[in-house]
């Protein structure tokens, strides 16, 4: 086995382990023995977050949606069931590192159009679609990882990834980018955050479509969504 494929097998096994550890000791708050992925997940804004997603779906003719973290599918299920009373055909496949929380979602949302899958989607192979989201995922992980998820996004025709970044007021302060330890914490939480048209990344984005105002340690802040087209 090469170096870089025994390096790799690592991150999978610490993404693995850091991931579940973080569900199964409510590392984001929740009940004891839930699955919960923080309140950046459950906010009152969610529903008009979702509202734009599932628009820009279904503008764009998008029937195949491929999530990287699926997560505990509290976001990402509103989408869809606006997509469903619109009686609009669609597909949809959530990967997560963690394997309970895959076995729980495909017993309590699973469907002949909503599969889930026990998959580290930034090495493993993932399926190719019309849309990938990514909703405040990178922001957990170290550069590398995201590096290894950039790769994947040329086999979609849209990528609509969120991530929590300070107001461009603190632009000065802000350190794009910064590489941290994989983990539960956020890169605001080190004056930095995920900027993917910068270095290392050097991502070419389409727009911003949409954004939440959340302020964290009082900075004001935003979760930004963005559009990538391919």
């Amino acid at each position: 086995m090469k170096e870089n494929d025994q390096n790799d097998n690592l991150d999978h096994s610490q993404n693995a382990a850091i991931f579940t550890k973080v569900y199964q000791e409510n590392y984001w708050g929740g009940k004891k023995g839930e699955y919960y992925s923080g309140c950046g997940s459950h906010s009152r804004f969610i529903p008009g977050y979702a509202r734009t997603i599932a628009e820009f779906i279904i503008k764009n003719n998008i029937r195949s949606i491929v999530e990287a973290g699926c997560g505990d599918f509290h976001v990402s299920s509103q989408i869809l069931s606006l997509l469903h009373e619109q009686e609009y055909g669609y597909n949809y496949l959530g990967y997560d590192v963690v394997a309970p929380l895959i076995i729980r979602n495909t017993a309590s949302f699973g469907s002949q159009c909503v599969k889930f899958q026990f998959k580290d989607a930034c090495k493993d192979d993932i399926a190719a679609g019309d849309l990938l989201l990514v909703r405040q995922v990178m922001q957990h992980l170290n550069n590398h990882s995201i590096l290894q998820l950039l790769q994947k996004f040329h086999h979609y025709k849209f990528v609509i990834f969120s991530e929590h970044q300070a107001s461009a007021k603190y632009e000065e302060m802000i350190v794009p980018n910064l590489d941290i330890q994989t983990g539960a914490h956020i890169r605001l939480s080190f004056n930095s955050g995920v900027y993917l048209e910068k270095e290392p990344f050097n991502c070419k984005i389409d727009s911003l479509l949409h954004t939440i105002n959340e302020e964290i340690g009082g900075l004001e802040a935003g979760i930004n969504t963005y559009v990538i087209k391919n």
